[in-house]
């Protein structure tokens, strides 16, 4: 493995072995267990039992309060890490520091009897392991070279996937055990972030010269200037798009079975793992097969165009289901097909695109506002578009709202110039 000094930053890197693409997978499969469970199910099961009456609301606030303190938390601390000057590296430090706030966050959880006292475990939850994801995705751009990170990025997407597969085994294995739904995907981060540590022995700091960290800096690690990021900017406005479908779907898988499908309680267990474990095996395996189809081919944006129309006729299979089977078939074809599609190419699809590659933990924070953002956007519309037609909850108008944004998301992608 070659040595990346301050000198060298921004230089193509060499290729990456089997064994530093092994590591990486296994820390960001680590690192996605410990926040993608108790997102998509540990969450939702907690605030039911804490407040039964009040679930939606209450999950609503929860989840709409912590993906945006996740918008808010990437990008910045992707900033950071793009300036540091740690003899440890630039990437490194904020692994730690981030994994170390996520454990923190995971303890208030597993120990609270209250909404505002999980509301504070999930924010702080939130914001920490966002450091450490925008750390470790900016391993990608720094340590990869362009013919492997359609295939090195795709694994975060998988990772992610597989983290969600072997995380509900987790719910079913210790079903009344919070300290263990939530402890264990954080113990398998620590474990497995380490391991990547110590082989990223070569992380560099950040050369100098390097401008004052302003309040200028500051906000503008949220934001790209479209007239100087034109293709990143259509980029971003892609992903949103396309996320605001997934955040429907994902968000709310819990509930439309509950409520749209009417699983017996009973069986509630068993529907939401298959709706799990299914999806997720699915865009564990066209994830990486789609970023290493982009790279074969060099091109990314065809691939992207087949996630959104996949994810739309997988929402009208949701929508119009009324039984546990149609629905396996629509939420595999959104957060299975549709999303595996997304996630193998959008971060090869984002380092083509953005221009200043020695600000890539910063860049990629910025595409992870568009991923996460509708996840905090979502759960605040969806009270107004399940009141929709009165009466009991309109699951239908939901996921139909998912589909038409999900359809515009291909549009921005047509504006795109520098790549394919």
């Amino acid at each position: 493995m070659s040595i990346t000094t301050p000198a060298t930053v921004g230089r193509t890197p060499t290729r990456v072995g089997p064994i530093f693409i092994a590591v990486y997978a296994f820390a960001m499969f680590g690192i996605w267990m410990a926040i993608n469970l108790p997102a998509s199910v540990t969450l939702a099961l907690r605030i039911s039992e804490i407040d039964p009456a009040g679930k939606t609301t209450s999950y609503s606030i929860a989840a709409g309060v912590g993906t945006l303190t996740a918008v808010l938390a990437n990008p910045f601390f992707g900033r950071l890490s793009d300036r540091t000057r740690s003899r440890f590296g630039r990437r490194r430090p904020w692994i730690v520091v981030g994994l170390v706030g996520t454990s923190l966050g995971a303890a208030v959880i597993a120990f609270s009897n209250t909404f505002p006292m999980l509301l504070l475990g999930w924010v702080l939850m939130q914001a920490f392991v966002n450091a450490a994801i925008a750390a470790t995705l900016a391993i990608v751009a720094d340590r990869v070279p362009d013919s492997q990170q359609g295939l090195v990025g795709s694994l975060s997407g998988a990772a992610a996937s597989a983290s969600m597969v072997i995380g509900v085994f987790f719910i079913q294995a210790f079903p009344t055990s919070i300290l263990a739904q939530i402890g264990l995907p954080v113990a398998m981060a620590l474990v497995f972030a380490s391991a990547l540590l110590v082989l990223f022995k070569d992380d560099a700091p950040a050369a100098e010269p390097l401008p004052p960290f302003s309040v200028r800096q500051f906000f503008g690690s949220f934001f790209v200037n479209p007239r100087q990021e034109r293709d990143f900017s259509w980029l971003i406005l892609a992903l949103f798009l396309l996320s605001c479908g997934f955040g429907v779907v994902a968000t709310y898988t819990v509930y439309l079975l509950q409520d749209q499908i009417g699983v017996p309680e009973a069986d509630l267990a068993n529907a939401i793992t298959t709706a799990y474990v299914i999806p997720g095996l699915v865009a564990f395996v066209i994830g990486p097969i789609a970023g290493w189809v982009g790279d074969r081919l060099g091109r990314r944006k065809p691939l992207l165009l087949m996630s959104a129309l996949s994810g739309v006729a997988g929402m009208v299979v949701i929508a119009t289901s009324a039984s546990v089977g149609q629905f396996l078939i629509g939420v595999t074809l959104v957060t299975g097909v549709s999303a595996g599609i997304m996630m193998g190419t959008y971060i090869a699809f984002g380092i083509a695109t953005m221009r200043d590659k020695l600000a890539s933990a910063r860049n990629l924070g910025v595409v992870n506002i568009a991923l996460t953002l509708p996840f905090s956007v979502v759960p605040f519309i969806t009270p107004a578009l399940l009141a929709v037609g009165g009466g009991t909850a309109n699951y239908v108008a939901l996921v139909l709202f998912g589909a038409v944004l999900t359809l515009l998301g291909a549009l921005p992608l047509l504006g795109i110039r520098s790549t394919r």
